[in-house]
């Protein structure tokens, strides 16, 4: 099948961005266990302007943008300050892979936002996957499931917000330069997570900080290849790699946890994955048939 122009740039971005991000995960719900979320996220986010600043430096400059597009980079970071603070707090209460799991419901969303807000054409038979996807979700966090009631509303809630800001890093992409669009959605989620300092605020200790800037190094890193992927290729292409997440998640869980996720999680999992790749692999034919 060959992928429209883009995409393999794209796909790669996307690949790289969702190992980092699984290791973020990781990193966060061991934080998580030993300290309040507000300080896991505060401090992920004052040493993710580390490699933004870095991003910026190698790029030679932070561009000059309308103030229409800089609020629009900005509300991208207010966004994900909701939408990762949501999935943090998450994590301590259910397995690693679970949330993962529940998680992988945002790539169904972006292709179907994808098509609502920017027009991206679907076929009828995409629309059906995005349902049968949607289904797939509700099985994994069923009342009486493995995943609890606030746990899923959390994970369903940031999921959403999530995929609205994929969809809007998809419309800016092309207006923005990745360092720019990173730097600025960095300061604008460090922005939101201070205000929770009133509320509580600790110092990491010696022992911990090393992971405490692992997180936040991961996050600075991970954000720019994830946004590079949406600006490089369509929606629909890069967005079903993010199923390789599972992966990642259900060998850290085993490894540190020793978490085994359910038969019903996997299940909903590989359908979710099933009608992902389909969509993508229905869209690559359709664009190379255009």
């Amino acid at each position: 099948m060959k992928l429209p122009g883009g995409a393999i740039p794209g796909i790669l971005c996307m690949l790289i961005a969702v190992g980092l991000w699984t290791g973020h995960d990781a990193a966060s719900k061991w934080l998580a266990t030993s300290y309040p979320v507000l300080v896991v996220l505060f401090w992920r986010n004052v040493f993710a302007l580390v490699p933004a600043g870095l991003l910026v430096m190698k790029a030679g400059r932070l561009q000059r943008l309308p103030l229409r597009l800089r609020l629009l980079c900005w509300l991208r970071g207010v966004g994900g300050a909701f939408a990762y603070g949501t999935y943090v707090f998450a994590l301590p209460l259910m397995p690693l892979a679970d949330a993962i799991a529940v998680g992988l419901v945002a790539p169904i969303l972006i292709i179907a936002l994808s098509g609502w807000l920017l027009k991206e054409r679907l076929h009828w038979s995409c629309w059906i996957a995005v349902l049968v996807g949607l289904g797939a979700t509700l099985f994994i966090v069923r009342p009486g499931g493995d995943i609890p009631l606030l746990g899923a509303v959390l994970l369903l809630g940031g999921s959403t917000l999530y995929a609205f800001l994929m969809v809007l890093t998809r419309h800016i992409g092309p207006s923005v330069e990745g360092a720019t669009l990173n730097w600025h959605t960095s300061c604008a989620t460090l922005a939101i997570m201070t205000l929770g300092i009133p509320i509580v605020f600790v110092w990491p200790p010696l022992d911990d900080l090393p992971i405490f800037m692992l997180v936040g190094l991961i996050t600075g890193v991970a954000n720019f290849f994830m946004i590079q992927a949406f600006r490089l290729a369509p929606a629909p292409t890069v967005a079903p790699f993010e199923y390789s997440a599972i992966l990642w998640a259900i060998l850290f869980g085993v490894l540190i946890w020793g978490e085994v996720p359910s038969w019903s999680v996997i299940g909903g999992a590989s359908v979710l994955i099933t009608c992902g790749l389909f969509i993508m692999r229905r869209e690559g034919r359709e664009k190379v048939t255009a």
